[in-house]
């Protein structure tokens, strides 16, 4: 019954958002797997499991508000499959989120120009 709930609530949320164009800033409720410590442990379960490696990372540290997290991403083509894990140094928390049955596809585009973001005020 609470998962029906959930799913109408979000429904009728995203149906709301859809209408409205502008951009904001929100928290959802997601569950994932975590444990303490760095990635490396839930990297050498995926690669033992579902023979998926890193194959991305990105730093999203940030100095101003000194959040310190990074993103990696494994897969397995093959499979396919493909898991996202979240690094919290802040924290020392680890958390993975996964795409049962799919993988992270490269969207072949042109590289435009370089350009510089323009400041933006923090809503």
């Amino acid at each position: 019954m609470k998962t029906l709930l959930g799913a109408i609530l979000l429904a009728f949320s995203l149906s709301v958002q859809a209408e409205k164009p502008d951009m904001f800033r929100t928290v959802v409720s997601l569950q994932v797997l975590c444990t303490k410590g760095g990635p490396e442990l839930l990297m050498k379960q995926l690669l033992d499991d579902y023979n998926e490696k890193p194959v991305h990372a990105i730093d999203l540290s940030s100095t101003n508000n000194s959040v310190n997290i990074q993103l990696y991403v494994t897969e397995n083509k093959n499979n396919p499959s493909s898991t996202f894990i979240l690094h919290n140094q802040n924290v020392s928390t680890s958390c993975i989120f996964w795409a049962a049955e799919d993988y992270l596809r490269t969207l072949e585009t042109e590289s435009l120009p370089a350009k510089v973001p323009t400041p933006q005020e923090d809503a």
